[in-house]
């Protein structure tokens, strides 16, 4: 399944800059889309969490509201709210991407197709590591059933008040599949890239991959956060593709949806 191409070598970009200023560029470019990324969650909560409930409606946003203990308690009840996750997830991911490619294509111009791994990847590696993702996420998943221990309350609680279901798989399947693997596989993974080996970049990668997703217990973050992220570095890097790993992702985002509600 290797293909090493111009993507996996970003350092070596005729550009006339050092290795470690282009990865500095490129992490700079990260906080900022991270930044971006914070601010419209915090933003399309507030702004939902106020539009929604009619004590809140005509206050505007205000610290005045902020500090409302009131209104604290209602976006603490938001925060697991099927419809808030999606509606907050789907607008701040979109936000985020068009300000990472905006960047991105500021920094790279015409290189930003090998930097973050634009080309759709070949039909035959794209198989294989379909089979072998489902392989894996089944048998994580066999595992989680046979400990009774392992719980995902979070996500039990955004589709039991989800309403609203083609929002649901917009912001909680699609949106979260682009956008994570454009901005740790792509902007992320590229810019180590500048300084470090494949396999060193993956795992930075794959760590903060595990750290951005704190709303779950440690123990699925050891064992099934964290190794996903694993596998969707190396089916980045190894095929050259972004495509790749946001297949694979949204297939993940697909099944934890689907299987709660299964009978």
């Amino acid at each position: 399944m290797e293909s090493p191409n111009a993507a996996e070598k970003p350092s070596l970009d005729p550009i006339g800059r050092s290795p470690l200023t282009e990865f500095l560029n490129g992490f700079g470019i990260f906080l900022l889309v991270l930044l971006v990324f914070m601010g419209a969650q915090s933003y399309f909560l507030v702004r939902h969490a106020a539009g929604s409930s009619p004590e809140f409606a005509g206050r505007g946003l205000t610290m005045g509201l902020l500090n409302d203990p009131a209104f604290q308690e209602r976006l603490t009840d938001l925060t697991d709210d099927g419809d808030t996750v999606s509606l907050v997830s789907l607008w701040s991911g979109l936000l985020g991407l068009v300000t990472l490619l905006g960047f991105c294509w500021w920094w790279k111009r015409e290189r930003i197709i090998n930097f973050l791994g634009l080309r759709p990847p070949a039909l035959k590696p794209l198989a294989a590591w379909i089979g072998l993702f489902v392989l894996v996420i089944t048998a994580i998943e066999l595992i989680t059933l046979l400990l009774p221990e392992f719980d995902n309350s979070f996500m039990e609680n955004v589709l039991a008040s989800a309403r609203n279901k083609p929002l649901l798989f917009m912001g909680a399947a699609i949106m979260p599949a682009i956008f994570e693997e454009f901005f740790l596989r792509g902007l992320l993974y590229g810019s180590l890239r500048h300084v470090l080996d494949k396999h060193t970049a993956i795992a930075i990668a794959s760590g903060v991959f595990t750290i951005i997703h704190v709303q779950y217990p440690w123990y699925l973050l050891a064992l099934y956060i964290l190794p996903l992220a694993v596998l969707l570095g190396y089916a980045r890097a190894n095929t050259g593709s972004i495509w790749t790993a946001v297949v694979l992702h949204l297939i993940n985002n697909t099944v934890s949806l689907a299987l709660p509600q299964l009978p």
